[in-house]
């Protein structure tokens, strides 16, 4: 979905409901902005709800998994850093 939206006079974006629909962001979510030169970007913050736990030998994660591609998700955490 595309449509035009316009800064109100304290320069504020007002971001319509049928746009936050079309993208799945629910009332007060917070929002990520980046910039670069002509675009801003605008991403849902992820909700880290859940916990790792330990199962035997392994850790696992309580919480509900993000939906990341798999490619994007094993390049994240080779370059992870604490």
């Amino acid at each position: 979905m595309k449509t035009t939206v316009a800064l109100d006079a304290s320069n504020r974006i007002l971001l319509p409901r049928d746009l936050r629909r079309a993208a799945g962001i629910p009332r007060k979510q917070k929002l990520l902005a980046s910039a670069t030169p002509g675009r801003i970007v605008l991403e849902m913050e992820a909700h880290a709800s859940g916990r790792v736990i330990k199962r035997g030998k392994l850790k696992v994660w309580t919480g509900a998994v993000p939906p990341t591609p798999i490619s994007e998700a094993v390049e994240q955490s080779r370059h992870y850093t604490r």
